[in-house]
């Protein structure tokens, strides 16, 4: 009796500790309104890009191909003749977690501005099974929005995963992409690995309990160090005419404060210039509680391309 007592005692302390850290690691989701309706954002215009992608098909043979039609849905605020931003959120999101930039009237006058759901998010609809961390899907929809825009140059500011993923864009549209702004990123493949409640989430029973919003971003945790591992082979074999810079705080509980040390030692060669800007006193979540840092680092790195004639 007191072992069965005993084994009950130890899944309600699992479960529970697992949740409470999920919702922690997550609270992103809970803090951004990101399914907010167009009729509170008069200058904001609601888009969607269909684009297709050739998968392999689930059948015995992975030779043969079947061209999948996916929408990626984004906000959009500025002026359309200037360059452009497109701003990438973490796991979980949506749009509204940069709600605020495309908000900001001097950022409107003097940049085009997307904010997107990534695949898997909001109104970005994918098949369950299809929401699973792969870093190409989420680029390629990405890129889609670029090519809508073919003579327009792109900085591309990722948040969390959005900052993991960012570099894939890079790398698949390296003609349309200026530079990056990777706020809080899971970089060094090292690093990437989950944590002890993202194991917890996804045993069967406690993935059921979690509700589907968790559930989703537990699977791009889970797949978060193998796309890493990929896109740094990628990164290793690549010269891009891009400029990077990394915001990183030495606080951060989610994400190591440990990747600008390896962006510095491994991304140097890869491309045109490497900024770090590591804040002492910061934790994870720098997109609202360093905004004007985050603002002046745009305009800085538009700049830095600018002189180059980009």
């Amino acid at each position: 009796m007191s072992v069965i007592k005993s084994k009950k005692t130890w899944f309600i302390a699992l479960f529970t500790s697992s949740v409470l850290a999920i919702l922690i690691s997550n609270v992103e989701v809970l803090a951004q309104p990101y399914k907010r309706s167009p009729a509170l954002h008069p200058k904001i215009e609601f888009k969607l890009t269909e684009f297709r992608v050739a998968l392999a098909r689930e059948e015995k043979s992975t030779q043969d191909k079947v061209v999948e039609p996916y929408k990626i849905h984004y906000a959009a605020a500025g002026d359309k003749t200037k360059p452009g931003i497109i701003f990438v959120h973490g796991t979980p999101g949506g749009w509204g977690a940069f709600e605020r930039y495309l908000e900001n009237p001097r950022m409107r006058d003097d940049f085009y501005m997307v904010a997107v759901d990534r695949m898997g998010w909001g109104l970005s609809a994918l098949p369950k099974r299809q929401v699973n961390g792969d870093f190409m899907l989420q680029a390629q929809s990405i890129s889609a929005i670029m090519r809508q825009y073919p003579d327009k140059k792109w900085t591309i500011v990722g948040h969390s995963l959005g900052a993991s993923i960012a570099p894939k864009i890079a790398l698949l549209a390296p003609e349309s992409v200026d530079s990056l702004l990777l706020l809080a990123g899971s970089l060094n493949p090292r690093l990437g690995k989950p944590r002890w409640y993202n194991w917890a989430a996804s045993t069967w029973i406690v993935s059921r309990l979690i509700g589907e919003s968790m559930r989703y971003s537990n699977r791009e945790i889970m797949a978060l160090r193998s796309e890493l591992k990929k896109m740094d082979l990628e990164l290793k074999q690549s010269k891009l005419d891009i400029h990077v810079a990394v915001m990183q705080g030495a606080k951060d509980k989610l994400v190591s404060p440990r990747n600008p040390a390896y962006v510095s030692a491994e991304w140097q060669s890869v491309f045109a210039d490497v900024e770090l800007i590591e804040l002492a006193n910061e934790g994870h979540f720098l997109p609202w509680r360093q905004t004007s840092l985050v603002v002046e680092t745009i305009y800085s790195l538009r700049a830095a391309r600018a002189t180059l004639g980009r």
